[in-house]
């Protein structure tokens, strides 16, 4: 995403191809630890799969016992979450259903919207589109977005046909890692203490800094998706 753009996942990408290498984290940090993307309970982000840009990037999340198999969804079976994170202006207005939808009504091959759920600090609808690049998806799927410390998060949630991901529990899994970003974010703010007068900016190396479980640590972007 660049601007004041919605945005979904980086094109061309296929949202579920295999890695024979897959790291799991909890939480997935973007410009320059100005935001902490948190896991909702249950899930974790795919490393592998993570993407840094000069202006935001891309993470996926999916079931973490589901991690290490992930590759195509088996019938009823599983969830996965995408965000798309851009910087935004310090003026941008926070996302509305009608802006959602008519990002999608409006495009190339339109979407039929099913269900619109407008709501101030995240609105949701759900779609039906053909051609997504999420292998063994339903066409009918989750879409939202929010506005948190100078980015706009952009998210998608996918699941097979049956699943009750595509009903209420996957309107309430979106809000969930919404709330969970939003209050990382937080924290990491908070939480990190101000340079001591006169000290000098620590330097930047090459070797990216790691972060594992839930700790909200600053992190050099690695290998996006």
């Amino acid at each position: 995403m660049e601007g004041n753009r919605l945005a979904f996942a980086p094109p061309g990408e296929d949202l579920s191809r295999p890695s024979s290498s897959r790291g799991r984290a909890l939480t997935a940090v973007f410009g320059d630890g100005q935001l902490i993307l948190a896991a909702p309970s249950g899930f974790c982000f795919d490393a592998q799969m993570e993407q840094h840009t000069g202006s935001g990037g891309f993470a996926l999340l999916a079931r973490c016992e589901r991690m290490s198999s992930f590759g195509r969804f088996r019938s009823g079976d599983g969830a996965m979450l995408t965000a798309t994170v851009g910087a935004v202006t310090a003026d941008t207005p926070a996302p509305s259903a009608d802006a959602l939808r008519t990002a999608f009504t409006a495009a190339r091959n339109p979407a039929r919207v099913l269900e619109i759920r407008g709501d101030d600090d995240m609105p949701l609808i759900k779609l039906y589109m053909d051609g997504h690049s999420a292998e063994g998806a339903s066409g009918t799927h989750w879409r939202g977005a929010f506005l948190v410390h100078g980015h706009m998060v952009s998210v998608a949630l996918y699941a097979p046909e049956g699943s009750g991901y595509l009903g209420e529990r996957g309107a309430r899994l979106i809000r969930e890692f919404m709330r969970a970003t939003r209050n990382a974010t937080l924290l990491a703010e908070t939480t990190t203490p101000p340079a001591a007068p006169g000290a000098a900016a620590p330097q930047e190396t090459a070797r990216p800094r790691t972060r594992g479980g839930t700790a909200l640590a600053r992190a050099t972007p690695a290998r996006q998706q």
